[in-house]
């Protein structure tokens, strides 16, 4: 037994080591092509550089990363082993910095449901957001344009043919 646990501790000390080289190594996760049609879905965007791109996917990431641990730390001392919507709400209002322009985007929970069960997630669509500002979940949406160019084209009605008199 002893020699499997340690083997188990070897494999996570490696994976570990693992990942925090990707980290250091400096190469964002975030496909390239995705993040630039994020940033150039503003209007005012015509183009960005290798260095711009780089430096707003390593960003998020560090920004995700932080979150992310930030929401766990809040669920395990709630004793859960899941991080929920609530978890990462408690996690942003804790943080100024990121509660200055990140909650007033997220969902609130339902109100009736209680912390232990699956909260279901009712976003206000008319909420008000500052004039010039977009809430995040906009940049996720598809344009109308969009939409028609990958729907199906309808099939032309049959025309029927007239009838022989006999």
């Amino acid at each position: 037994k002893k020699s499997a646990k340690k083997r188990n501790e070897l494999v996570v000390v490696t994976v570990m080591a693992e990942e925090e080289e990707n980290a250091l190594s400096g190469e964002p996760e975030f496909p390239k092509s995705r993040v630039k049609k994020i940033i150039t879905l503003d209007k005012d965007v015509k183009r960005v550089s290798s260095e711009a791109l780089f430096l707003v996917s390593r960003s998020t990431e560090l920004f995700l990363q932080l979150l992310a641990e930030k929401s766990a730390q809040v669920a395990t001392e709630k004793k859960r082993k899941t991080v929920k919507l609530e978890h990462i709400r408690i996690a942003v209002k804790r943080n100024r910095h990121v509660s200055d322009f990140l909650l007033d985007s997220l969902p609130l929970p339902s109100e009736g449901t209680k912390s232990d069960n699956p909260a279901v997630v009712v976003v206000d669509k008319d909420k008000s957001v500052p004039v010039g500002t977009r809430r995040i979940d906009h940049i996720f949406r598809k344009s109308e344009a969009q939409v028609e160019a990958e729907a199906p084209e309808p099939a032309p009605e049959p025309v029927p043919e007239p009838m022989e008199e006999s």
